[in-house]
């Protein structure tokens, strides 16, 4: 699916960009990479992706548990293969106003987990104010209720352009946040989604700690480099800090999730987990292949 989406820098500087999406089902032989030796399925990792084809989710499987589409339901290519794969699909409720009927009727027996509204601090994604978003959670507590569900909460990062509410710019993600629970005291929220694009772990690291004061597990659902001249982003760039980030998140009990974005994009270079349709690129390879650590934290 095409969605914009941001870059942000350690100076809080954010680039807004299209998301250009391919369809990698067009044209060609779905290709298949040989088994990959010393994969192993880790419990955290996933992927935020849209475009899975069948070949696509067979070729990350051994590497990942899990993965997103900021939709309710899987795209038609993966649908027919994630569970036979181990792969657990989670439906995200973006944005708009859904209601608890029409956004239960999409998701998927077998889900467990209900995203929350992505980016709503920017106005190019979800768009909704901290009251307008608890105004909203209990649909997405009823949903929830009908197909026990947990809930994670909006996911946030610093933005550029960003909604406003009594005087308040929500540039700060953690500032959204606590103006969020503030509205929605009381309400089901069972871990928290972040989005984090620089380039070096002790940033992540400091990140992360951010939202610890939140005592719930931490989701980071989108992930990579991307915060350099786009000239100075290598394939050995995302190689480096994938090892490194991936290292530190598989044993941090903080972290019970995280996604790397993406399967297929080109705005940020050498991100990409896929090329042809099942075939891993480099990058890919080692994202599948990377060790797993063990994890305190429920699947």
């Amino acid at each position: 699916m095409t969605r914009p989406w941001h870059l942000p820098t350690l100076s809080l500087a954010v680039l807004l960009l299209p998301l250009l999406a391919c369809d990698p089902a067009s044209g060609g032989q779905p290709q298949t990479d040989p088994p990959l030796p010393g994969a192993t399925k880790s419990a955290k990792r996933g992927i935020a992706y849209g475009y899975h084809s069948a070949a696509d989710l067979k070729a990350l499987s051994p590497g990942m548990s899990w993965w997103y589409n900021w939709s309710p339901k899987p795209e038609d290519g993966a649908a027919s293969v994630y569970a036979s794969q181990a792969v657990t699909f989670v439906p995200m409720a973006w944005g708009g106003t859904p209601t608890a009927d029409q956004l239960a009727s999409e998701i998927p027996a077998g889900a467990q987990y209900l995203l929350g509204f992505n980016e709503p601090n920017f106005k190019s994604q979800a768009n909704k104010t901290p009251r307008q978003a608890a105004a909203l959670w209990p649909v997405l507590e009823e949903v929830a209720r009908r197909k026990q569900l947990k809930l994670v909460s909006p996911a946030v990062n610093y933005c550029g352009d960003c909604v406003s509410e009594d005087g308040v710019t929500f540039t700060d993600p953690v500032a959204y946040l606590d103006a969020f629970f503030k509205a929605c005291q009381g309400c089901q929220v069972d871990a928290i989604a972040v989005h984090w694009y620089a380039c070096d772990l002790g940033a992540l690291k400091w990140y992360v700690g951010l939202f610890k004061k939140y005592n719930k597990p931490l989701w980071l659902t989108e992930f990579a480099c991307g915060d350099r001249p786009p000239n100075e982003i290598t394939v050995e760039v995302q190689k480096k800090y994938m090892v490194d980030a991936i290292t530190w998140m598989e044993s941090e009990p903080g972290i019970e999730r995280y996604a790397w974005f993406s399967g297929r994009n080109n705005e940020i270079p050498a991100i990409n987990l896929l090329g042809a349709s099942g075939e891993l690129t480099e990058l890919g390879r080692l994202y599948v292949t990377l060790a797993a650590g063990t994890s305190t934290q429920a699947p």
